[in-house]
């Protein structure tokens, strides 16, 4: 190894010294510099390097747009050709079985109501069936009472006639045999008590004169 060579070495095994004590350094280039205005530069070209917010960006408002306009054109047409059929679809198939159960439904209560005036119909005929044959049965009952009343009136106003005709032959027959007990018996005793003989003429009119007085 040469001289110049051992020399080179050294030197770039030596570190360059970062600050001074007092303000001053080596520049890269082998310059001295001031260490207090070296740091205020670095510093000045750091805060000029520090990114801001894009989209406050003023130069930056067109693209902004652009793309805005441009992803809201390629999301309506996404849309309006895939996403909206199938939910236009989707609605009008709610809408066609909405439909569809309203019309059941209208169908079932249409269906009820001719279901429950047939029935209302129907019982008002059996209760008016009801109420005729009530009718005739009772007609008919009061017809046979009737009859018979009829029949057992009359009947019962024959057997009051043979009754009243049987009681007066009995008592025109009584009073036959009445009158001729009372003539033998006044007879009998006139004869003994007078021990004279009554003609029979006298005591008949005598006996039938007091049987018309009771």
């Amino acid at each position: 190894m040469t001289a110049k060579a051992a020399g080179e070495f050294k030197m770039a095994d030596v570190p360059a010294p970062e600050h001074q004590e007092h303000g001053h350094g080596v520049s890269p280039e082998g310059e001295m510099t001031d260490g207090h205005t070296a740091t205020v530069g670095y510093e000045e070209a750091g805060a000029g390097k520090k990114p801001g917010l894009p989209q406050l960006d003023p130069s930056t408002y067109a693209s902004q747009v652009f793309w805005l306009l441009l992803s809201f054109a390629v999301l309506y047409f996404i849309i309006s050709r895939f996403a909206a059929p199938k939910i236009g679809g989707v609605i009008a198939d709610r809408a066609g079985r909405i439909k569809g159960d309203l019309d059941a439904a209208s169908d079932a209560k249409k269906a009820s109501e001719a279901a429950i005036a047939n029935y209302e119909r129907a019982l008002s005929e059996a209760r008016a069936s009801a109420i005729r044959l009530s009718d005739d049965v009772r007609n008919q009952v009061q017809a046979e009472a009737n009859a018979k009343n009829d029949v057992a009136s009359k009947q019962l106003a024959v057997d009051t006639a043979k009754a009243e005709a049987r009681i007066a032959e009995m008592r025109s027959g009584a009073l036959a045999n009445l009158a001729t007990i009372a003539r033998d018996t006044a007879g009998e005793i006139v004869q003994k008590l007078t021990g004279e003989t009554v003609p029979a003429g006298e005591l008949d009119a005598a006996i039938s004169s007091a049987l018309k007085r009771t």
